[in-house]
């Protein structure tokens, strides 16, 4: 649904909606909701992919410097032109009688096809699997966060917020008797090739996949005949495109190994063969995850 765009942003746009969810969880918004919209939101897509300018400049004066906002932001785009949902409220900080904050809460929608006033907490998240004993830990790229944490995070924190005083002082303003809440998790999960894991019921089966691997392994794992791209983190959505930077496997190697000197930060690399995307993946310092 979202690879046929030509256009990056536009592409990320499609990817943020009908990419596969990568968590399975009681609260996660139901793919197929997303995938009948995507009827009617089709046409505007083609359309933008012909002339994006309405979503750049929606995008233009807006916090996209993280990846995260970058997300946020693509989300709200298409609920501005969506004909199914409604915005009645958007990162709307929650601050008690002191003017202390106590949160935010990332959208509140109404459904317009049910009636239905639902509270969404948005994310998006790259995690590298790393076995342990007897379960997969889901690790970020720089071991500095993990799944398990973040999503009990989002279950226990944030989709309860608006049963604080504030939130409910919030629901009140707005005049809404109860908003149900509803996960929107995007992103994808990585595995190194060598290793098992164990399989979590709190993983989507069709979530999007791909490799991790050592420094020290990137010498044989990486092909000769192939050609790389280094990714920065706002090309991490949607699959990037062919482009005139791409290097050979000795300069990326290189390339590789300047950048772990300088920084430990895990490196996200496209390959590609006779110009066409084969894979994308995460090349790690040898001490990840102990950096």
């Amino acid at each position: 649904m979202w690879k046929q765009f030509k256009h990056k942003t536009v592409r990320d746009l499609a990817w943020c909606l009908y990419s596969e969810r990568i968590v399975d969880n009681a609260l996660a918004i139901d793919d197929s909701m997303l995938r009948d919209d995507y009827l009617s939101f089709e046409k505007h897509l083609i359309e933008l992919d012909k002339d994006p300018k309405p979503l750049i400049n929606f995008l233009a004066n807006k916090n996209t410097h993280r990846l995260g906002h970058y997300f946020e932001q693509l989300v709200f785009y298409w609920l501005s032109v969506s004909k199914r949902f409604e915005i009645l409220t958007s990162n709307y900080p929650l601050r008690n009688t002191k003017g202390v904050t106590k949160g935010e809460v990332d959208l509140i929608v109404k459904d317009k096809s049910t009636q239905k006033i639902e509270h969404w907490e948005l994310a998006v998240k790259f995690y590298l699997a790393f076995p342990r004993e007897n379960e997969t830990l889901f690790i970020g790229p720089n071991a500095n966060d993990y799944l398990h944490l973040k999503l009990q995070k989002l279950v226990e924190h944030q989709c309860t917020i608006l049963k604080t005083e504030e939130g409910v002082q919030l629901l009140a303003d707005l005049n809404i008797k109860e908003a149900n809440p509803r996960l929107f998790v995007k992103g994808a999960l990585y595995y190194h090739p060598k290793k098992k894991y164990s399989v979590s019921p709190s993983i989507n089966p069709e979530h999007n996949k791909g490799w991790w691997i050592y420094y020290k392994e990137a010498q044989t794992f990486l092909q000769d005949d192939c050609q790389f791209l280094l990714l920065h983190k706002k090309d991490w959505l949607s699959s990037v495109s062919q482009n005139d930077h791409l290097l050979s496997k000795l300069d990326c190697l290189e390339l590789i190994e300047t950048e772990l000197k300088e920084s430990p930060r895990s490196l996200y690399i496209a390959c590609f063969k006779n110009g066409e995307l084969q894979s994308t993946g995460f090349v790690v310092h040898d001490n990840w995850p102990k950096l």
